[in-house]
């Protein structure tokens, strides 16, 4: 016995318990299998329920968010632009439940709703994104968002509330913001000037650089002017960046 089951007797005895118990898990085989497979069938059902539950919450939120996507997208001159959320019930489970869940758009009402992601420009992409963090509002863990193009096809009155709703968004979170529009700019709280310069050996160089309070002014009014920056253009610039503190 100390050559096969171990040199002590706490060895030995250890062993034994070990095979009683394999034995009895042997002979009760059969009975083990069926508590598993009950047990499977009670998770398989409390899976399911919840599921079920949480698909029916995801049909209402979709409502709830669809209509106040749809809100924000009106006041930002995306009229005919109609946002919907698909909520299918899958046949199979999936970490995440039994949803297929898909943001779609429809762009005019002769047209069918189609899924945003294939459909969507970049300028529409960046106002639904905008839209869609109006709606939901702030996260709990700061992120950085980067919108360009987002005052694509606007202006004036427009172009305004869409730098309100981006100085909303950036408080709490990082927001960057590619714009061409003066009334968007003002509302940032840095400005970084782009700039596309030839190189002599041939080829081009990007250059950003961060502005001070007088090159803001400067640069906001060349948006508002063009390259002949008059008195007026750099009042108006002031203007602006004083109405949007």
């Amino acid at each position: 016995l100390q050559k096969k089951f171990g040199e002590s007797v706490e060895g030995i005895l250890t062993a034994h318990a070990s095979m009683i118990t394999e034995i009895d898990s042997l002979e009760r085989f059969d009975e083990t299998l069926k508590h598993l497979n009950d047990e499977i069938v009670r998770q398989e059902r409390t899976l399911q329920k919840l599921a079920q539950g949480l698909h029916e919450r995801r049909r209402n939120g979709a409502s709830l968010l669809e209509k106040g996507v749809n809100d924000e997208l009106n006041d930002l001159n995306m009229k005919g632009v109609v946002f919907s959320v698909s909520v299918a019930l899958q046949k199979d489970m999936s970490v995440t439940g039994q949803s297929d869940v898909e943001f779609m758009i429809q762009v005019s009402k002769k047209d069918e709703p189609k899924p945003m992601a294939k459909i969507a420009s970049g300028g529409e992409l960046s106002r639904i994104l905008l839209a869609l963090k109006r709606v939901v509002g702030n996260s709990d863990k700061p992120r950085t968002y980067l919108f360009d193009e987002v005052d694509t096809g606007v202006s004036g009155q427009t172009a305004e509330k869409v730098g309100k709703k981006l100085k909303t968004i950036a408080k709490g979170q990082q927001l960057i913001c590619v714009t061409h529009l003066p009334q968007v700019a003002s509302f940032a709280d840095q400005h970084f000037l782009i700039e596309k310069n030839a190189q002599k050996g041939g080829g081009m160089r990007m250059d950003v650089t961060e502005l001070s309070k007088g090159d803001r002014v400067q640069e906001i009014a060349r948006l508002i002017s063009g390259e002949k920056i008059t008195q007026t253009s750099l009042e108006h610039a002031r203007q602006l960046l004083a109405e949007s503190r």
